[in-house]
């Protein structure tokens, strides 16, 4: 009842997509997808000094989409009581304000090691966990900090619960780099005065664009570091080793989906396939759907416009070897 009461007035922003009806986990990376494609297929017109070394001539070049993915320690657990008393303010509805101050007010919590119990103390922090409010009340104090961020020209953020991505467009280094550092400063300044608590050593980033040649964009010297709460956070590009991971999607430069992932299921199956030592076909086959094919296929739909040909045969290749575990059809067979 209080929630519906909640939802008839108010409305979390289009930016947070969990706990809301219609809104899954591929939502976000849809709308993350289509933002990266749309900054990094934008042209921008730049004089360049021609290649005699005689005059300039005109180029265009593409803008460049930097993804940072901030990473909250315990968000749920460490908000204080005095930013939680505040949340109720936002709300119009009378009622609604007095049921969730006395939702929020006389929590206690104790321990128990067996049959052992401690002593009942007060919780001054955190969001009441396996409530159906919980979730709800996370998304009314973030509120505040999407409409900060998403204030900021050229830049997006989205949240998946606690899960924090922003997109930032520029032209190069010089001028993404700092925006995006602008807005992490604004996010630090903001999460210290409402106790949001941001892990740096698990914040990462990832350089979109669609040229793979511009040495600009590798940044060997680090004159353009992402900095956030006095940490730098490391930035994968082009033929990166690593690639950064939001709702359990890979989010290389190069867009290859989830092959890299699924190759590495499909390793572990040949272990276990074995016709003498192995499980039985059906058993085989349930194992290869739910741990081997739902991998590779998670989020495929959502990139396959955009991605290059080579990943998606390398896609097709791969989806070919698990039906020939199950199969038992040799690797020799044309496909």
């Amino acid at each position: 009842m209080v929630l519906r009461s909640l939802l008839c007035l108010w409305t979390p922003r289009p930016h947070q997509y969990a706990c809301r009806s219609m809104r899954t986990t591929t939502m976000q990376l849809a709308h993350l997808i289509h933002e990266v494609e749309h900054n990094r297929t934008d042209y921008f017109q730049v004089n360049l000094p021609k290649k005699s070394g005689v005059g300039s001539q005109l180029h265009c070049r593409p803008h460049r989409a930097p993804l940072v993915l901030v990473d909250s320690s315990k968000a749920f657990e460490f908000i204080g009581y005095r930013v939680l008393s505040r949340l109720p303010a936002n709300i119009p509805g009378v009622n609604c304000r007095r049921w969730l101050r006395k939702f929020l007010r006389g929590r206690y919590a104790k321990t128990r090691v067996g049959n052992r119990h401690g002593d009942r103390s007060s919780t001054l922090r955190g969001v009441p966990q396996g409530s159906v409010l919980g979730p709800y009340l996370f998304s009314l104090y973030v509120h505040p900090l999407l409409n900060l961020l998403n204030s900021f020209a050229g830049v997006t953020a989205d949240m998946y619960a606690d899960d924090l991505s922003i997109i930032v467009k520029g032209q190069s280094r010089e001028d993404a780099i700092p925006t995006a550092n602008m807005v992490l400063q604004k996010l630090h300044a903001w999460s210290q005065e409402n106790g949001l608590a941001i892990n740096p050593s698990k914040c990462e980033a990832a350089w979109f664009t669609l040229s793979t040649h511009t040495e600009s964009d590798y940044d060997r010297e680090g004159r353009w570091p992402l900095v956030v709460a006095g940490c730098k956070i490391p930035v994968m590009t082009m033929g990166a080793s690593r690639t950064t991971k939001l709702l359990g999607m890979d989010l290389d430069p190069r867009l290859t989906l989830n092959v890299a992932a699924a190759s590495q299921r499909i390793s572990q199956l040949r272990c276990i396939a074995h016709k003498e030592a192995g499980p039985s076909p059906h058993d085989l086959r349930t194992l290869v759907i739910g741990y081997g094919a739902s991998k590779l296929r998670y989020g495929s739909e959502l990139i396959w416009a955009v991605a290059t040909d080579s990943a998606k045969n390398e896609m097709q290749k791969t989806y070919a070897t698990l039906a020939r575990i199950v199969s038992g059809v040799p690797s020799t067979v044309d496909q």
